[in-house]
């Protein structure tokens, strides 16, 4: 057989050795990281008993869920000055967060004296809007934006904002509304 026959006839064999090859090695590595060196300190810490243990933790019982329509309804009944007061839904929702992903639950608007009747409905230019989150962090993470934004882009006009439900509702009341009206809408949330 000519040897460049010969060479092909036996690269199958060849292949397949250093396929089973690869495999060995690797576990010949891997184990190579595995023989103890007795002069290095053990890696978990030592825990050294300091007074009486301390009491399984409890669970508190989940608090009453506050949604936008109980705070709306509560600050109806407060008389603070809300008209046209509504609970928005996914159709009406004009930010498209109602239900989604890091999106309020529920959420609500109404007008306030001060606020543009002419506004975009359920807009904050209205006077008042009420978005209620799964967590706190959910109404720190819109709080936060929205306050960012504005002071980035002084233009877009200012908020006051609330915090109702254990902090999980953001009650934002437009800067239009004259402070002593804004003052009266923080007085009732605290009564929350």
């Amino acid at each position: 057989m000519p040897p460049v026959a010969a060479w092909l006839h036996t690269a199958p064999m060849r292949i397949r050795s250093h396929i089973l090859a690869v495999p060995a090695l690797a576990v010949a590595l891997a184990l190579t990281g595995c023989g103890g060196d007795d002069t290095t300190q053990p890696s978990t810490p030592q825990v050294t008993a300091v007074g009486p243990a301390a009491p399984a933790p409890t669970t508190a019982p989940a608090a009453a869920t506050v949604d936008a329509k109980t705070v709306l309804d509560k600050l109806t009944a407060a008389k603070v000055g809300l008209t046209a007061g509504t609970v928005q839904d996914e159709n009406t929702d004009p930010n498209d967060l109602l239900g989604r992903p890091n999106g309020y639950q529920s959420r609500a608007a109404a007008d306030l004296p001060g606020g543009d009747p002419e506004g975009d409905k359920f807009g904050i230019d209205r006077g008042l809007v009420i978005e209620q989150f799964a967590d706190t962090a959910g109404a720190d993470t819109r709080s936060k934006f929205i306050q960012d934004t504005l002071q980035s882009l002084p233009i877009m006009g200012t908020e006051y904002h609330y915090r109702a439900g254990g902090g999980t509702v953001l009650v934002r009341v437009t800067g239009k509304v004259k402070p002593s009206d804004a003052k009266k809408i923080e007085t009732a949330v605290a009564g929350l």
